[in-house]
């Protein structure tokens, strides 16, 4: 069964919409980590079910875009370049919390973890930016 480009656009443009909510719900509520606060409580919560939602629609939104039918949108190399950084990105942030959550590290080896965890957070947060300026902003010339 061939979907069709209709179809895989919308997927696309759900799931990156999706992506970007969630991030910025993410960051809001890691800010305060910043100022040397931890997560706890609802922010925990809040921002578990924000990664739960980066964590299941970032490899679809990544097929979505690299189907064949969406070849023509990611034209420029800036474009290649936002999506290439989005994918590592989300990785290394996914990895570094699910490693964390294994009963292998040690003490230190988690807070290493978790500080990789919020920096390449961080980052991701601006790839995901990129993205969707580069994806949402470019519409005009380009199709999604």
């Amino acid at each position: 069964m061939k979907l069709s480009s209709k179809l895989i656009s919308l997927i696309r443009i759900g799931s990156l919409i999706a992506i970007i909510v969630a991030t910025i719900v993410l960051v809001v509520t890691a800010l305060p980590t910043l100022a040397g606060g931890h997560l706890a409580d609802t922010r925990l919560l809040v921002h578990m079910m924000a990664s739960g939602v980066v964590v299941a629609l970032l490899p679809v939104y990544a097929i979505a875009r690299l189907m064949p039918s969406s070849r023509g949108t990611l034209d420029t190399s800036a474009q290649r370049t936002a999506l290439r950084c989005l994918l590592l990105f989300g990785l290394l942030t996914t990895a570094t919390m699910f490693v964390c959550m294994l009963p292998i590290a040690s003490t230190h080896t988690m807070e290493t973890l978790i500080a990789l965890h919020g920096w390449s957070g961080y980052a991701l947060a601006v790839a995901t930016v990129w993205v969707g300026i580069m994806s949402l902003g470019g519409r005009r010339r380009l199709p999604l």
